[in-house]
């Protein structure tokens, strides 16, 4: 019974963990951050990764207000690392969702998904029998397909499983991706939680997944 409890309170610290952390990332000029939270889940620490032009006192400022704003925490301020580089000098290879559309073909449903990166377009594309859980199959499937296009390699990854669950009273999907590279056979996990929109909730775990792994390969 106990370690259960714990996995809950562990589980509901990540997603408070990664919720800060994704509104934190929305504020302008921040390329990436990290929050550690304590065992009563009051923030420890903060690192901000941030471009040169960015007046730290107010980036400072700026990260308080929309922590208290939306989760009602009091965030001091010596808790805040933020560290500034040249964003000239940084080439993100994190793929992002440009569209995804999803058509009816008779019994069957044929999903198409478009990423983007520097301007550029990444398209894929998956059709499956007419079901629930082909719906999010195709997603994911053409979501992998694009990705293949942007690193510009077949048959490198593919769809190993994707499922829907509930954690800490959210709702998230859940996928398995498995990729074949340089003699080798391995299998990633991704998750995204579930806020407006399915498909791209389902999109978004795939691409959390790889975005790490693709960076490499380009």
């Amino acid at each position: 019974m106990m370690s259960i409890e714990v996995s809950y309170v562990d589980d509901n610290k990540l997603m408070l963990e990664e919720e800060i952390k994704d509104l934190i990332c929305r504020i302008p000029d921040v390329l990436s951050c990290k929050v550690i939270l304590g065992e009563k889940n009051e923030i420890q620490d903060i690192h901000v990764l941030c471009g040169t032009g960015k007046n730290i006192k107010q980036l400072v400022r700026d990260i308080q207000s929309a922590v208290s704003a939306r989760f009602n925490i009091e965030v001091d301020y010596k808790v805040i690392s933020i560290a500034q580089i040249e964003e000239n000098g940084i080439r993100d290879n994190r793929l992002k969702i440009g569209s995804i559309v999803m058509m009816n073909m008779e019994n069957s449903l044929k999903a198409t998904v478009i990423l983007e990166n520097e301007g550029k377009t990444y398209e894929g594309s998956s059709i499956k029998v007419k079901s629930i859980s082909n719906k999010y199959k195709a997603v994911a499937e053409a979501t992998i397909m694009a990705i293949e296009s942007f690193v510009n390699i077949n048959s490198i990854f593919y769809l190993e499983g994707i499922e829907r669950t509930r954690i800490a009273g959210r709702d998230i999907f859940l996928c398995l991706v498995g990729y074949t590279y340089k003699n080798s056979e391995n299998l990633l996990i991704g998750s995204s939680m579930i806020k407006t929109d399915e498909n791209e909730a389902v999109a978004k775990s795939i691409l959390n997944a790889l975005n790490r792994l693709i960076s490499k390969m380009v």
